[in-house]
């Protein structure tokens, strides 16, 4: 069963009230929790979830941190666990997580990756890709007081070896130098610097991206110093650090470790400030990409570009009021269609189910949460309540599939058979509404 069967009530339509109703959110439990049944998969040494059982078979980093967050509402052993498998198995050398790891006896699927994505991984099979760190985020969310702290402690590990190995020079952001590190694959914020023509055109452009990588060892400052074609600020990427940063610090003050939170929170506040100084658009009204080759602001709108507006460090300076105003009211928003928001401004055009992915009028799991964490923390309760029912009602008519349409509220993507695990994060959104763990 992929679609969620809510229970029958007199008005059966799940955007027929605006309170969480808890008869119906158990049921979303038990949809979740069977959906997460079925991708569970032990390697590495221990348990974690793959996104989609039949189309990627990898432990994923920020998939497995976007894991953390619904499993810790179903299983908190399970959603612990999930973290501690991941940074035990993708951490490298370096102390970078690396964005993915093949599962054992997938040669195969490994080589054809190659074959389109060139040399993407190191000699133990973890990859020199890396993403937005969302798992270190969760890690500080699974953080109780008086509870064990390893993985506060490797969440801390995985955001200082980003500062120190992607960050070329004082002041910077940390550059992503391949646009599969951005977690938005193709998206149009990169078009600029990749082609994305055609779907054959774009895989080359990563191809070509990952052999000129190897020759400067995947590092951000030789990148920069020797002008790779892509060394950028991603407004993804970044906005998730600046969540992280500001998790930690909270985490770290659950435990008792007011020095440390207190490091963090200074941490958190420059790196929003250096966000606000090279990645906000007072034209467009959010955060963009910045391009350090031709140092020069990438301004293309999209949904990654509010992700920051949930910190409250944003929220201080001012931002996070405009972000809202602009781009997250139901009734006037680019990106807010009937179903869903997508994280280009919609075009209306329809989806292509073999396009590139990340183009077009299509809502994520992620993307629904992203706008709801935005609004839910700034007390925009009637439009964060919209974005969660939203999400329930795809799920609900779809199932738990990896991106809808916006417009038709058709599911696209991977999880056809056995679900996608991404829709499951509307059990955060509620957690958010509850404000209990913020």
């Amino acid at each position: 069963m992929h679609a969620l069967a809510f229970s029958e009530r007199e008005n059966p339509s799940i955007l027929s009230g605006s309170k969480i109703d808890c008869r119906r959110m158990q049921d979303l439990k038990i949809a979740c929790a069977d959906m997460f049944r079925r991708h569970r998969v032990e390697a590495f040494g221990g348990a974690f979830h793959v996104p989609a059982a039949r189309e990627y078979g990898c432990l994923f980093a920020w998939d497995s941190g976007y894991h953390a967050l619904a499993l810790r509402h179903l299983d908190i052993a399970a959603a612990r666990e999930e973290l501690r498998t991941l940074y035990a198995a993708n951490t490298t050398d370096t102390g970078l997580l690396a964005h993915e790891r093949p599962l054992p006896g997938s040669d195969e699927r490994t080589a054809l990756v190659t074959s389109w994505f060139g040399p993407i991984y190191r000699s133990d099979g973890r990859s020199f890709l890396v993403d937005p760190p969302v798992a270190a985020y969760a890690a500080a969310k699974l953080t109780s007081e008086n509870g064990d702290t390893s993985l506060l402690d490797a969440a801390q590990g995985h955001l200082d070896a980003i500062e120190g190995a992607r960050i070329a020079d004082e002041g910077y952001l940390p550059a992503i130098l391949h646009p599969l590190e951005s977690g938005t694959d193709a998206s149009p914020l990169f078009d600029g610097l990749i082609d994305a023509s055609s779907r054959r055109a774009f895989v080359g452009s990563l191809r070509s991206l990952s052999e000129a990588l190897q020759k400067v060892d995947w590092s951000a400052a030789r990148a920069l110093r020797e002008r790779h074609r892509f060394v950028v600020a991603d407004p993804t990427f970044c906005g998730w650090h600046l969540l992280a940063l500001e998790a930690l610090a909270d985490a770290r003050r659950r435990v008792g470790d007011a020095r440390r939170a207190g490091e963090l929170d200074a941490r958190a506040l420059v790196f929003a400030q250096n966000m606000m100084n090279a990645l906000w658009s007072d034209r467009l009204g959010l955060f963009v990409g910045f391009d350090y080759i031709r140092g020069l602001p990438i301004e293309i709108a999209t949904l990654g570009g509010i992700v920051a507006a949930a910190s409250r460090s944003v929220r201080k300076l001012g931002l996070t009021a405009r972000v809202i105003d602009e781009h997250l009211h139901p009734a006037q928003s680019s990106f807010w269609g009937a179903k869903g928001i997508a994280f280009n401004p919609r075009n209306g055009r329809a989806i292509e189910p073999r396009s590139l992915l990340w183009r077009g009028d299509c809502v994520w799991g992620a993307t629904q949460y992203w706008a709801h964490l935005v609004l839910s923390r700034s007390g925009q309760v009637d439009a964060a309540q919209t974005a969660r029912l939203q999400m329930e009602a795809l799920i609900e008519s779809e199932g738990f599939r990896e991106f809808y349409d916006a417009n038709s509220g058709k599911g696209h993507g991977a999880g056809l058979t056995d679900g996608f695990t991404w829709p499951a994060l509307a059990l955060e959104m509620t957690a958010e509404e509850d404000g209990a763990d913020r």
